[in-house]
């Protein structure tokens, strides 16, 4: 008797998609005050460089910079809107 085929699994979100490496969750604490500052003081551009800095690139890849705070937020359970 031949064996059935199993049908497809429905894509199944992984931790990976909510969580940070060591190397970027150590990135973020040290840039949590700066970050936080640039936040209050509208000040953008501190975020436009930052994702394009290679040391971002190099870590996060293609990640966006809220996609990564919201990581990070999440992971030190900040995030209040989870």
């Amino acid at each position: 008797m031949a064996s059935q085929p199993k049908p497809e699994q429905p894509a199944r979100q992984t931790e990976d998609e909510f969580t940070l490496n060591a190397a970027q969750m150590v990135f973020m604490i040290n840039i949590d005050a700066a970050a936080e500052q640039a936040d209050q003081a509208d000040d953008y551009d501190f975020f436009d460089n930052l994702v394009k800095s290679e040391e971002w690139k190099s870590l996060f890849d293609d990640m966006s910079w809220d996609q990564a705070y919201d990581r990070y937020e999440i992971m030190i359970g900040r995030c209040s809107d989870c």
